[in-house]
This record gives structure tokens, sequence and C-alpha cells, in this order.
């Protein structure tokens, strides 16, 4: 394990300083905007563990990561398993395994947790979810191959509210279907476009402690804020690179202060803003080194702690960076 710390911070202009044992990146992308004042985040690099492979701590494709009481849980994608870690990357156990049964995965794509540690994987070429206990132990599953409700295509990440409803985005089908903890279709809302409500290839979704849900709007480069019922309420994001803007958003997850994170996959980083979207800070870099990110597209945070895992896809690797104010 490597654990030294690599500072990152926001200032304007770019600077760039490397030893042979020591690398500090200095990021700022150009903003009209300053943070909120009572938002004064800053994040540095802790610590990374993984590599491609098979064996336990590695990974084929690992596309989300998720904490929850202690733990760290990746599903494992092509590995067809969900692994599952302490917070400094040892690896504690696994549960799945390749196949269409009880239990068992065709890509493990994405995963969620509820209040009580039950877990919702997104089975992506399985075409469903499944709910296991906070041990691994399969309690049930829905969903089938189609367009109707209650069905998938492309399955993404679930997310859950405080009273267990779960909202799952399908990215090769502009909606957001929503279903009772057991699996009862709810409703649904959506369509492919532009507008506002409109998506195009949505990514995950989260929900914050008023309810309110965020999605990833892949396609659109922004992220949208409705309702718990679906009402469209917000949005933020443009294509580009400054701060605020998205090179595909895709993952998205929330600290106890409501704030929101999303990894910019195509940026090569994670981006923090207020449940209003006005943008606060920014880590990770696409140089080299430590805290460098390759692609990442899933994001958990340690409430408590405020601690941010990332699912550095391209790297084949969980970086984990710490806030330091």
């Amino acid at each position: 394990m490597i654990h030294k710390f690599l500072a990152i911070s926001f200032v304007l202009g770019y600077s760039l300083l490397m030893t042979s044992d020591f690398f500090t990146t200095k990021i700022v992308a150009q903003t009209t905007s300053s943070p909120p004042t009572n938002q004064n985040l800053t994040f540095a690099y802790y610590t990374n563990w993984g590599s491609a492979g098979e064996e336990d701590g590695q990974f084929d494709g690992q596309n989300d990561v998720d904490y929850f009481n202690g733990k760290v849980y990746v599903p494992d994608y092509a590995n067809h398993r969900i692994q599952i870690f302490d917070p400094e990357g040892n690896f504690l156990a696994k549960f799945g395994e390749g196949g269409e049964g009880d239990g068992q995965f065709h890509k493990a794509s994405a995963l969620s947790m509820d209040s009580e540690g039950n877990i919702y994987v997104a089975d992506q070429f399985n075409y469903r979810i499944q709910k296991f206990d906070v041990n691994g132990n399969f309690i049930t599953k829905w969903g089938s191959e189609g367009t109707g409700d209650g069905q998938f295509l492309h399955p993404h990440v679930p997310a859950n509210d405080a009273e267990g409803k779960l909202f799952v985005t399908d990215r090769d089908q502009p909606s957001v279907q929503v279903f009772s903890p057991d699996g009862e279709f709810l409703h649904r809302w959506g369509s492919e476009g532009e507008g506002n409500g409109q998506l195009s290839n949505p990514e995950s979704s989260i929900v914050d402690s008023q309810g309110d849900v965020y999605i990833a709007d892949y396609g659109n480069n922004r992220v949208q804020k409705f309702s718990n019922n679906g009402t469209y309420l917000s949005q933020w994001g443009t294509k580009g690179t400054a701060n605020g803007e998205f090179q595909g958003p895709s993952g998205l997850s929330i600290d106890k202060d409501d704030n929101i994170y999303v990894t910019d996959k195509n940026n090569n980083r994670v981006q923090v803003f207020t449940n209003n979207g006005q943008y606060i800070t920014q880590f990770g870099n696409s140089t080299f080194g430590e805290g460098s990110l390759l692609d990442p597209e899933g994001v958990g945070v340690d409430k408590e702690s405020g601690t941010v895992y990332v699912a550095d896809t391209g790297n084949t690797r969980i970086v984990v960076f710490k806030p330091i104010n």
C-alpha cells in the first residue's frame, strides 16, 4: 500500500512540480464564479489499490464503487462478482460468479445500498436488478430484456431514497424507473432529447436527504435534478473542460452536506457541487502519478469521514482521496 499524500489545490493557472519521489499537481480551469463561501473543500490523494486480473483484489473493469458501514464494495464487471474491502484496500470477501442463476452475474456493472445495508446490483446483461443482504446472500431479483415497465436494455447505477424506493437508470433507454425495495414497478419518467427533463444515455442516479433525485445525463453533458416523483427541477453543466463543465458525467455520490460528487469521465477528474449545482472544487488529473485518473466512472463517499473512493476504470484500480481542511 502506498500512503503518501498528494495535495491538490485549485488556483488560477496550471503548474506542475515533480521529483523522483513526490508529485504535486495544481489544477485550475477558468471560471466566472467563486465557490460558495460556506464550502471550502480540498482533497488530497491518500492511496490506491487494485490491478488487472482475476485474483482477489484484482479487477476486470470496475465501473462503480460504494461505501457502507466501514466497508468498500466494488462491482468487478467482467469477473462477474462483487468484491469487498476495508477502507485501506485490504480484501475482505467476495460474492457472485458468471451465470444466469440467482446470485450469478453477467457483467455486474453497478451497485447501491439502502439504509439497512441491502445491496442492489445492476446485473447488466442478465437485464435485471439483484438484491442481496449486507453479507452478499441473495434475496430477490427482477427485470428482463426489453423496453417495457420493469424491463431493461442497459441497467445502470441504482439509487435509494430514505423510504427504500429504488431509482434505476438505463443507458440505452432514456428513462428512470422507480421500484419498491422488493422490485415492484411504481412509475417511470424521462424521454430521449436535450430539453428539460429529457435524457441522453443516462448513467448514475443519487438521492439527497430531501428525497430529490440527481441524474448523470451523460450524453447531454449535464446533471439534472428532479423531485422524488420525477418533476424536473433544475440542471447544470455543458460540454467543456472548465469548472462546472463536463465531458461525460458518469458516476454520482453525495456527502453528509448534500454536496454532489460527479466523475467527469473524459476530463479525468471528479467535480464537486452544492445540491443546487454551484461548483465547489475538483480533484484528480489526467497526467500521471499517484493521484491521476483515467476514465473514472464510479465514485463513493464515506459520509462520516468525507473520504472519497473513485473507480479509476482506465487504470484498473480504486483511488482514495481525503478531505484536508
